[in-house]
């Protein structure tokens, strides 16, 4: 007997052994009265069951590898870059460049620590200021894993037996090694996907299985019990890309390194609506602890501030791990915004109404206390700027933004050396690390009104050490000598809240609002917020 014989007699057993099979499961599968009546819909089922899975495995599989390797790419980008910023102050031994360098890599990119060593490994910089002059210590169970653009990536344990990842680079001068920038992250957020991922995998294939047998009983269903029993069912209250809960997100308008305002509706089931404005944490900084704290920080702040001077803050919260704020919606213009336009200076009523303004939102923010125990809360803005002065078309004048604002009965999340503050609106207190108290935003506001009035920035840095230098002892030029048609007294105003000494300096932000009454009643100014609404809709064309 040929091989060809012997094979064919094994084909037809194994056609009728599975046809016989599979004629008999069917049959027993039909005296299942639910698999019966089901059938086909089951099996669409099922066959979505299977495209899902293979999709969802193939998703976290990919997902799971590319998060991977972008911590990996991550790691070595930011030791790149803490060694290319680090490579003149080492050089030059600039310790306390290098300390604010590594800080704020430490604070700002997720690590555990941050480091700049010199060419005999003893630290120079370290985000843990009591390790500074101390030899460079290899981690526990230190294992090479690979070298990426001249970084040496290694994995190993620290003193306290966290597993940790360090990206280590080299940093060079004339193309001589100086020293080296090391930074140190979570084990888990570079290889931690794997096991997160197989958590996954597991909930997908749990969650799959679940919605199939779901799926079948729904099925079994009539249609108009089926969708009567939908329509039943409690609708939730989602956060994607364009809903916070009840906010409705409709337009981005501004966005800067922290967080995203959006124009937006507040609604509600009975068809109440407002327009309101929603600032949304980055995504990337949601687990930022450090902003989150500063984030509500600044939502306790604000919701305490109830003026017509101070954009009211409506509400706050976290919705599925997205914190945000909503506050007043001011149809309008920031004040940079409307001297970027005008490149010229404001005619001077129309300044001293909105200095005016200003003063009494910044007094009754300064002079806030508690509720409960009556002491003065000390707020201070600490970001009196242009850009954080909104003016509105109907000639509604307020002060927004308390993002870095502090009070007495707050923590201080502000690190010693660490300058909050747009560099160009700066105090001299400020700019020499000193506290700072309320007279430091009547400086700020002195700084706002000087440009406002002159048509162009007083100060202008480009880095922090500029500013530390020369704020403190820069003179300032009064400012009748830029206008000539500033009055005196209005002159005097000015150059009394840009006094370097605090004690010349207004005590008050009320003392200066009496000052400016005074001055508009003595050139009998009429100017008021109809005023103000018509030049800016006459101005801007605003309808």
């Amino acid at each position: 007997m040929t091989v060809d014989q012997k094979i064919s007699p094994a084909k037809i057993w194994l056609k009728q052994m599975t046809t016989t099979t599979f004629c008999n499961l069917n049959r027993n599968l039909d005296r299942i009265e639910f698999l019966k009546r089901n059938k086909k819909s089951l099996f669409i089922l099922f066959v979505f069951w299977i495209i899902i899975n293979i999709a969802g495995l193939y998703i976290l599989n990919s997902t799971s590898s590319n998060d991977q390797q972008k911590a990996i790419t991550f790691g070595v980008t930011t030791a790149n870059r803490l060694a290319d910023q680090s490579g003149t102050a080492l050089l030059e031994d600039d310790v306390l460049d290098l300390n604010r360098i590594v800080s704020e890599y430490a604070k700002n990119y997720g690590a555990v620590f941050a480091t700049v060593l010199n060419h005999e490994q003893r630290i120079k910089a370290h985000s843990e200021p009591e390790k500074i002059n101390q030899m460079y210590e290899p981690l526990e169970g230190q294992v090479r894993l690979e070298s990426i653009d001249s970084v040496i990536i290694s994995s190993g344990e620290l003193a306290s037996g966290s597993a940790i990842v360090v990206f280590y680079k080299d940093i060079t001068f004339s193309s001589v090694a100086i020293g080296s920038a090391v930074v140190g992250v979570p084990y888990d957020s570079v290889f931690g996907t794997v096991s997160r991922y197989r958590f996954f995998k597991v909930l997908m294939m749990m969650v799959s299985t679940a919605g199939f047998v779901l799926g079948g009983f729904l099925t079994d269903l009539s249609r108009k019990k089926s969708l009567s029993e939908q329509s039943s069912m409690p609708m939730t209250i989602s956060s994607d890309g364009n809903q916070i809960g009840p906010y409705r997100l409709r337009e981005k308008i501004a966005q800067g390194g922290m967080a995203e305002l959006f124009l937006s509706d507040y609604l509600r089931d009975d068809g109440f609506r407002r327009v309101v404005v929603v600032k949304k944490v980055l995504p990337n900084l949601a687990e930022n602890q450090d902003f989150i704290k500063m984030f509500i920080r600044e939502a306790r702040l604000a919701a305490l501030l109830q003026h017509p001077n101070i954009v009211q803050i409506y509400d706050f919260g976290k919705i599925q791990n997205v914190y945000f704020i909503s506050m007043e919606f001011i149809d309008g213009l920031n004040l940079g915004q409307i001297m970027a336009h005008l490149q010229t200076g404001l005619p001077i009523q129309m300044a001293i109404f909105i200095i005016t303004k200003i003063s009494l939102g910044l007094d009754y923010s300064h002079k806030r206390k508690d509720d409960e125990t009556g002491k003065l809360l000390g707020i201070v803005h600490r970001d009196i700027s242009p850009q954080n002065i909104l003016i509105s078309y109907r000639g509604e004048v307020k002060i927004s933004d308390y993002g870095i604002s502090k009070a007495n009965t707050e923590p201080n999340l502000t690190q010693a050396g660490v300058i909050k503050g747009k560099l160009s609106y700066l105090s001299p207190e400020q700019a020499l690390g000193k506290q700072a108290d309320h007279q430091a935003d009547i400086y700020a506001l002195g700084l706002v009104f000087y440009e406002i009035l002159s048509g162009s920035r007083l100060y202008h840095f480009e880095t922090d050490i500029e500013a530390i230098r020369s704020i403190p002892e820069m003179d300032i030029v009064p400012l009748k000598k830029v206008r000539n048609d500033v009055p005196d007294a209005l002159n005097d105003i000015v150059m009394k809240c840009l006094e370097k000494d605090k004690k010349l300096r207004y005590l008050d932000a009320m003392m200066l609002h009496d000052d400016l009454v005074k001055l508009k009643s003595r050139l009998q100014s009429p100017y008021d917020e109809s005023n103000l609404s018509t030049y800016l809709r006459t101005t801007f064309d605003h309808e």
